[in-house]
């Protein structure tokens, strides 16, 4: 059971970021918008994708390590160390200076 609690709970937050990789509007996505900033708006999409794709597991492991007592410390201690390291995994390299796409 609190292994379905953490899935929909990690499914509910993906879902909420979801708005944050819009394409549309005067932003990252915008057609116009220069190379240098398509690529850092693409950056920080994969960085917020990480995040959250880390924290969503970390979440599930440190529930299914975790105690039947410490079942929600293990959860909220898996989903905040998965999410620095999802983060810090989909940093990826610096925008190169002749970016084309």
């Amino acid at each position: 059971m609190r292994i379905v609690t953490a899935m929909l709970l990690s499914a509910a937050a993906i879902t909420s970021l979801s708005a944050c990789a819009s394409s549309g509007g005067y932003g990252y996505g915008n057609r116009y918008s220069s190379y240098e900033d398509r690529c850092r708006g693409e950056r920080a999409n994969q960085r917020a994708a990480g995040t959250v794709a880390g924290a969503a597991l970390g979440a599930l492991a440190g529930s299914a390590i975790a105690g039947n007592s410490s079942n929600t410390a293990g959860t909220i201690a898996g989903g905040v160390v998965g999410g620095v390291v999802g983060n810090q995994v989909a940093k990826g390299d610096p925008c190169p200076g002749d970016y084309y796409r």
